[in-house]
């Protein structure tokens, strides 16, 4: 009789990732039921939460049970609730050490033993018959993993800005029928201290009002460089601390009729008569270029301390309407590089455009330029965590779109692509377009394809957020005489991307339930342009010594490079880092998965003029085990392999 041989866990500050094996398909196995162990401290065991019904139920409320009621159909599983409720917006503090206790449950056969019923378990709550579980074999443990923030000289923090969601819907109270609109998210994200605002939020917030904390307490300054700023929680938090700060802030945001610096204008004009020359208008008005930093640099006694960067914009929908991340270098080196960066940009000046809303030519100095083709190499953790900082523009001339010659800080993580062992992961925004044979190595998505083709037991795995980065996007048509019939439905772009070649690459896109199926209804895919935000690449995260997180501002793309100003993290030597960022990846991987499957299922009938019919109004679980059949035929679950190895 076939059992389980393996489980083991992974986390971040938000998610726990967990994976598992068998010796062989279990008979009458109707999936696992996952139970949370709490070490330490109170402990506590509880049961995951479910929401996913059986074939023969419906889950109309999309009310929650537990895996003892809708057990995990899968060999991977993500718990969502690690800290934080989705069936409400609580909140558990961080820092604790946690387990995992994964059984197999099913059908009733001669010997097997009933699953006690749960305290979470109500059929009142969903339609169907109950389907009774039983044991079928022996649970097992995975390892414990700390829940935290906290890597050694490294802080990391992740936020929950993923709006496609089932919960967003309950939490709204939307509708059936509707997805929620943009207005109501907006409503609740720019309010401070709003329940929805802090669970979207995560703890970047937290992580960055601990700067200005321990600015206050130590009588620092704080030297920032920012794209974005019109939060009005983080504009408060600036104006409060204005005697501390030294700001350049960039141009950001353009309305309809020309007018640039639309989402900064606000800021500006509240933050320019308390700052003075202490705010340094930096101002590319103008679609070649961009001051993409977001970054603060913490300075005490006169020396640099921290420095806080990401992916992370000062706005309501980049703390919490899209997917971002959030590091802090807590180095005196490290800090030193970033403080000596913003030093060559203050004195980078551009004109100021009369008005500051009027199109410019501004491009950045050569003097900048030359300053950034070296980058900062420091040691952190006693010399165990080696961090590499590049800051752009790094090349001598802006470079055109057709330009080929890879730019110094890509040449490093190309080379870090290519001696990847055994899995790279990543999230984009938008690095730039790929063809769909990868042969214009000019983005990481491009270059991961050409190392997958050439170690095809390479694992790759990412998620785009942008169509036009998917590879082998084809832009539409134009319509020269706009008469597109509007009535007809629109063909969506391609959602998912595997390569001819190389069997283990596989690329999906942002996407949200758009149609009824199951008992998921419509959801709001975004409340703004960017869905995943993160730019993050992630090599070999099991490896002790080998792994590498990629991150920062830096859309990974030649671009970005050439043309803007940006800061990127290259940390080698940091497993736990590594890890935590993997989970990440893994989280907003899986939960794009099944949406883009639903996205090119629609695409794939609509170019053949055929209607899709969906299952609505029941459940998704099999009521019998033929769903282990993929993961031991190949056809699913290849990162296991890696993750279990």
């Amino acid at each position: 009789m076939a059992k389980l041989m393996k489980a083991r866990a992974w986390c971040n500050n938000e998610v726990a990732y967990l994976a598992w094996k068998t010796d062989g398909k279990i008979d009458g196995c109707l999936g696992f039921m996952i139970t949370r162990i709490i070490t330490g401290g109170t402990g506590g065991r509880k049961i995951l939460p479910a929401w996913v019904a059986f074939t023969t139920q419906s889950n109309p409320e999309w009310e929650e049970q537990d895996t003892s009621v809708w057990p995990v159909q899968k060999f991977s599983w993500r718990d969502l609730t690690l800290r934080r409720s989705r069936d409400s917006l609580n909140i558990r503090e961080a820092s604790f050490k946690v387990k995992y206790e994964i059984a197999p449950v099913g059908l009733q056969r001669p010997g097997r033993k009933p699953v006690p019923k749960s305290p979470n378990a109500d059929p009142k709550k969903y339609k169907g018959a109950p389907i009774p579980l039983f044991y079928c074999g022996p649970a097992i443990e995975t390892n414990e993993v700390d829940v935290t923030s906290e890597f050694g000289d490294v802080s990391a923090a992740f936020n929950n800005g993923i709006l496609s969601t089932q919960n967003l819907r309950k939490q709204l109270k939307t509708p059936d029928g509707r997805a929620p609109s943009k207005s109501e998210v907006k409503k609740h994200i720019e309010k401070p201290g709003d329940p929805l605002r802090a669970f979207l939020g995560g703890d970047v917030i937290p992580c960055l009002k601990g700067l200005f904390l321990r600015a206050n307490d130590e009588d620092g300054e704080l030297y920032l460089a920012l794209y974005e700023l019109s939060d009005p929680e983080l504009i408060q938090l600036l104006i409060t601390n204005h005697n501390r700060l030294h700001l350049i802030l960039c141009t950001a945001g353009k309305d309809s009729e020309g007018n640039w610096d639309t989402t900064n204008s606000e800021a500006r004009e509240k933050l320019g008569p308390l700052m003075g020359k202490r705010l340094q208008n930096r101002m590319f008005n103008n679609s070649g270029h961009i001051g993409h930093n977001k970054f603060a640099v913490l300075v005490v006694n006169g020396k640099p301390a921290a420095v806080w960067t990401g992916s992370t914009n000062w706005t309501p929908t980049g703390l919490c309407g899209q997917t971002n991340n959030t590091i802090l270098l807590k180095t005196h080196d490290a800090a030193d590089a970033y403080l000596r960066y913003w030093k060559r940009l203050h004195d980078d000046e551009l004109p100021d455009p009369e008005p500051l809303s009027a199109p410019n030519n501004n491009n950045q100095g050569p003097e900048l330029r030359q300053a950034d083709m070296r980058p900062d190499s420091v040691s952190a953790d006693n010399g165990k965590t080696q961090i590499e900082l590049w800051f752009s523009p790094n090349t001598e001339k802006t470079g055109s779109p057709k330009t080929r010659t890879v730019p110094p800080d890509l040449e490093v993580v190309f080379e870090h692509l290519r001696n990847a062992k055994k899995a790279i992961f990543f999230l984009v925004f938008n690095p730039g377009r790929t063809s769909a044979e990868g042969e214009d190595v000019n983005t990481v998505v491009s270059a991961t394809i050409d190392f997958g083709r050439h170690d095809p037991k390479l694992i790759v795995m990412g998620a785009i957020s942008d169509p036009t980065a998917v590879p082998g996007y084809e832009a539409p048509p134009r319509d020269p005489d706009k008469k597109k019939d509007k009535s007809k439905p629109k063909i969506p772009p391609p959602a998912i991307f595997s390569p001819n070649g190389a069997p283990k690459v596989l690329m999906i896109r942002a996407a949200a339930v758009r149609d009824l199926i199951g008992d998921f209804q419509q959801e709001l895919l975004s409340a703004g342009n960017a869905i995943i935000h993160d730019k993050i690449v992630v090599i070999d995260p099991l490896s002790e010594t080998e792994c590498v997180v990629i991150t920062g501002s830096h859309n990974l793309g030649f671009k970005a490079s050439y043309a803007n100003d940006e800061n990127m993290v290259i940390v080698r030597g940091n497993q736990r880092l590594a890890q935590a960022y993997a989970v990440h990846v893994m989280d907003v991987y899986d939960h794009f998965k099944f949406r883009a499957v639903l996205e090119q299922q629609a695409r794939e009938a609509m170019l053949k003029n055929k209607k899709l019919k969906r299952p609505v109004g029941k459940g998704f679980l099999n009521i019998d085990d033929v769903w282990q059949d993929p993961y031991f035929s190949g056809g699913k679950g290849a990162e296991l392999e890696y993750f279990l190895a």
